[in-house]
This record gives C-alpha cells, structure tokens and sequence, in this order.
C-alpha cells in the first residue's frame, strides 16, 4: 500500500465509525404518538462533513499533489474526538452522569467535552483549508 492512499483509507474508516447505523423512529412512549429519531442531527452533520474531507482528500490524489504526512496526521487526530463524542454521545452522557452526583458537574462535564472537540474539529479544518489554499497556487 502507497502512502498516498492513508489520508483516504484513515478518513474512511472515520466516515465508518461516524456512520449512524441506527434506521427508522424509536418509540418512546407506546400509544403515546412520541417518535423521535433514533440518529442525531450531530450524528448526520458529522457524517457529511467526513465525507465532504474523504472527497477532498481523494480530488487532491486524483489530481497527483502530495499530500504531507505531518498536515494529515494533525489534520486526521484532531478530527477524531468529534467524530468520537458524536457517534458515542449517549454513552458518554450515560457514563458522566454514573460519576457525578452534582447536575451541575454533569452538565459542566458534557459542555466541556462537547465544546473541546468542536475546537479540535475546527482547529483541524483550518488547518486543512490553509494546505488546501496553499496547494492550489
């Protein structure tokens, strides 16, 4: 395998891990008419976002530019706790409210953890655009 394919082959397996597996409504309460969807609104908008970065990637290889491994990866790490807090998000509310006894706490902990990985996430993608803008010329 070429070392030119790992920026498609990573973002793919990212686009696998952030896709919503879940289909159809959930029933909360039978008889009740309360359906709500079983897959998030964050879950879907970070679904095309990888997919929009994994089609990125793949224009940049098709065209034959390098893609530097050092920008990929930074690019590639700080995209992942998003992709992450997403996918996992109700695991990761059910297992901070099992710490916290405080309501608080609980949604300190959650703001900090969501607001962190949205700053990552964006972080990454500036990064991504300036390579991308400085590739172009």
């Amino acid at each position: 395998m070429q070392k030119k394919y790992l920026p498609i082959l990573s973002f793919l397996l990212l686009l696998i891990i952030a896709t919503p597996f879940e289909s159809g409504f959930t029933i909360q309460h039978p008889g009740w008419y309360t359906i709500i969807p079983s897959t998030s609104y964050l879950e879907i908008i970070i679904w095309l976002l990888i997919s929009i970065i994994l089609f990125s990637y793949w224009i940049i290889i098709k065209k034959g530019k390098t893609i530097h491994l050092k920008i990929f990866m930074v690019h590639f790490v700080l995209s992942i706790p998003l992709v992450l807090y997403a996918r996992f998000n109700t695991f990761i509310r059910f297992t901070a409210s099992k710490n916290t006894t405080d309501i608080l706490e609980f949604i300190t902990i959650l703001n900090t953890i969501a607001y962190t990985s949205l700053i990552l996430f964006l972080v990454s993608q500036v990064i991504f655009i300036i390579y991308i803008i400085k590739n172009k010329r």
